[in-house]
């Protein structure tokens, strides 16, 4: 006779779940064929990785979520609630050998500032420095080329503050000199004329005067005023 046989749920099911005889005359057969559970953190576990975490933060200065986040990361969990138990040794060597390097790097920075020399003050530190003058080969000469620089100005400077005053002197002494020699040879200018009636006339004008003598304007010599004198041919 022909067993039959009710199957529960999907048929790949069959494998890790029920099988049903029926309620003919068979034999009924159960299959308990299951895969390996996988285990998370027990909260003892969780407890001793938070407290690592939680040192490094210390040590390092870091904020704790990076050193979950770089856990996560490493062991290729999304949460912490889904990190496994198996990988529990592994991550806790992690956060030590972590632990380790901060440590050691702040033992390294404490060794440095222990052994690194006092500052010293700037304005201390410039009054302990001596400065050495280096001799100048040339300073001397340079210095004793300027002085004769400077001395040859000042005396040029004089020279020319002196000929301006002979200058403005002889401008001044010599004004009323031309001004009275201009004065004399127009007054001379002047006399070169003869006058009559209230009138000047030129050298070689004739005038009759009030005696009814026909006179001559004549040129006296030298600096003498002109005056008048009867013609030559009056004379004859």
């Amino acid at each position: 006779m022909a067993n039959k046989n009710d199957i529960e749920g999907d048929v790949g099911q069959i494998v890790a779940g029920d099988s049903v005889v029926g309620p003919t005359l068979s034999n009924v057969m159960h299959l308990n064929i299951g895969e390996k559970e996988e285990k998370f953190l027990t909260k003892m576990q969780r407890t001793e990785i938070n407290k690592k975490v939680r040192e490094l933060e210390a040590i390092s200065g870091i904020n704790w979520k990076v050193f979950y986040r770089e856990l996560l990361n490493k062991f290729g969990a999304e949460v912490m609630d889904e990190f496994l138990r198996s990988k529990f040794n592994a991550a806790c060597e992690h956060l030590d050998t972590r632990i380790a390097e901060y440590a050691g790097s702040s033992i390294k920075n404490d060794q440095v500032e222990t052994l690194a020399p006092p500052q010293v003050p700037i304005a201390t530190a410039a009054a302990q420095i001596q400065v050495k003058e280096i001799p100048c080969k040339t300073c001397h000469e340079n210095t004793q080329s300027l002085k004769k620089a400077h001395f040859k100005i000042l005396v040029l400077f004089g020279l020319m503050v002196l000929m301006l005053i002979t200058e403005a002197v002889v401008v001044l002494f010599a004004s009323p000199a031309k001004a009275s020699t201009e004065k004399v040879a127009i007054e001379h200018v002047a006399d070169q004329n003869c006058h009559f009636d209230g009138k000047a006339q030129s050298i070689g004008s004739t005038v009759r005067m009030a005696d009814g003598v026909v006179r001559q304007c004549t040129d006296a010599p030298g600096d003498a005023p002109s005056y008048w004198e009867i013609p030559s041919k009056a004379k004859h």
